[in-house]
Parts: C-alpha cells; sequence; structure tokens
C-alpha cells in the first residue's frame, strides 16, 4: 500500500481571483476543495506552511510570492497544496515543508518565470511574450511534477509503518503514458489536418512507431506495477499474476495494438 498524493498549484488572478494553475498527478480539483482553497489562500499575506483539513483530506499548504513585471503590485501570489488521504507523520510534514520551500526558491531564481500565469491573457501580448508565456507554463509544470517525485520518494524513506511501495521506477510509467497520450494527440491532429493519404503519412507512422516501442518497453518489466497504482485495467489488457506466459502477454500487446489501429480507422471514416 503506498500513500497517495495530490500537488494542486494555486495562483491569484487579477481578474477572477483564486485560481488553479496546475495540479499533478491531473485529477480534477472538485467544488469543495477548490473553495476552500480560495478561502484559505485569500486569507495568506505573509510566506507561510500550514495544514488544514476538508472532510478525511488532509492538505499541506506553502504559501509564498515570486517578482512579477506584469501582476498587480508586482507580484504573484502562490500556494502549493499537497493533498493526503492518509494520515502522514510530522516528520514527513517536516520534509514536505523544506521541499516546498526548496521549490519556492527555484521559481524565484527564473526572474521570467512569472510569464507562464498569464496563458489566460495569451492573446493579448505579442508574438515575444507569447513564446515566453508558453515556455515558462511548461516548466512550471514540469517542476510541479518533478515536486511530487520528490514527495513521493521522501515519504517512503520515512515512513514509519512501510506502507509505502512506489519505487522511482514507477516515474517511467506515468510518463510512458503521458508520451502515449502525445503520440495519440498527435495522430489525431494528422488525422483532421491531412490532405493526403494516411497510409503514406510519416507523422502517422512515425507516433505508430513510437507507440509501439513504449508498449515494449512497458511489457519489458513494469506493466506489472500497474495494480500497484489503481490505474484502470480497461479491457483486460495489463498483465496480472495469473498470465504472465508469454504467448498471453504478446497477444495482449497486439490487442491494445489493434485498438490503436481501429481508432483510427474509424478516424479516416
Amino acid at each position: 500500500m503506498w500513500i497517495k498524493t495530490n500537488i494542486i498549484l494555486s495562483y491569484f488572478h487579477t481578474r477572477i481571483g483564486t485560481d488553479i494553475f496546475y495540479t499533478f498527478p491531473g485529477t480534477q480539483v472538485d467544488n469543495e476543495i477548490s473553495d476552500r482553497l480560495y478561502d484559505v489562500m485569500t486569507q495568506q499575506k505573509d510566506e507561510e506552511f500550514f495544514s488544514h483539513a476538508v472532510g478525511n483530506l488532509k492538505l499541506l499548504n506553502y504559501y509564498f510570492q515570486i517578482r512579477s513585471d506584469w501582476a498587480r503590485g508586482s507580484r504573484e501570489m502562490l500556494m502549493l497544496s499537497i493533498m493526503f488521504k492518509q494520515q502522514i507523520s510530522p516528520e514527513i510534514e517536516s520534509s514536505i515543508s523544506l521541499l516546498c520551500k526548496k521549490f519556492g526558491e527555484r521559481m524565484r531564481s527564473n526572474e521570467d518565470i512569472f510569464t507562464g500565469f498569464h496563458l489566460k491573457e495569451l492573446n493579448n501580448y505579442n508574438e515575444d511574450n507569447k513564446e515566453r508565456i508558453r515556455t515558462s507554463e511548461g516548466l512550471i509544470k514540469e517542476w510541479v511534477k518533478d515536486l511530487y517525485w520528490e514527495i513521493l520518494e521522501e515519504t517512503r524513506k520515512k515512513s514509519e509503518e512501510e506502507k509505502i511501495t512506489v519505487l522511482l521506477n514507477d516515474r517511467y510509467i506515468f510518463e510512458s503514458l503521458e508520451k502515449m497520450s502525445g503520440e495519440l494527440k498527435n495522430i489525431n491532429r494528422e488525422i483532421n489536418s491531412s490532405k493526403d493519404s494516411l497510409k503514406t503519412n510519416l507523422n502517422i507512422s512515425n507516433s505508430i512507431s513510437s507507440l509501439n516501442k513504449i508498449i515494449d518497453d512497458l511489457y519489458g518489466g513494469y506493466i506489472e506495477k500497474m495494480t500497484e497504482l489503481d490505474i484502470e485495467n480497461e479491457n483486460g489488457l495489463f498483465s496480472t499474476e495469473e498470465d504472465e506466459d508469454p504467448d498471453i502477454k504478446k497477444s495482449k500487446k497486439e490487442k491494445l495494438l489493434q485498438l490503436l489501429e481501429d481508432e483510427i480507422s474509424g478516424k479516416k471514416e
């Protein structure tokens, strides 16, 4: 069993108030939590690490500010919220506090990072600033992901009851699934925009080739962890303890590839 957690990065938007910038892993934040985050963040003035509860959930929060050339008062107001579905020890809280402060320092060390929080006003900026906004937005999201894995690893090391079984290898699974999603989006985009035959479209061929390699790698030693990570086993595609036979694995891989091919065929029609 492992301690489940999510990271929510909120910011203050001049026009709409407190808003959620990014969550990882990508789960939707329900209204009760988002409303509570709004209330909590609007009461903060100084940098602070604190906790509060929402029902059975425990949230560790870190409010901080970074310099900004575009925000009111020349400051972007931000808050990290680490959401746990289980109780954690004071030692873990202390470690997470240090990691959050390290994240804040990382943000402040990049003088252009504030631009990433202005994506909703993208059309108000010239092309150079649009590129700055997109670049910073992507960088912030990568840093949030890095923080997530650091928290999991730190929690694993400090858990007194040894409830955590997630290893750094699990990061490979999430990143592989993200890559698969990206390749499928590329295929869909090519299908909708291509004027040539899809069979001769090199971008589609390259994406299918990449998907094939990702699936090969997963079946090379990581896919058995899907159950531990509570990833939905749709269509019985992922291995269980009862079907370790190589022929069964091969059949499941072929089934997954066929589903992808059927998806492309359906788009063509």
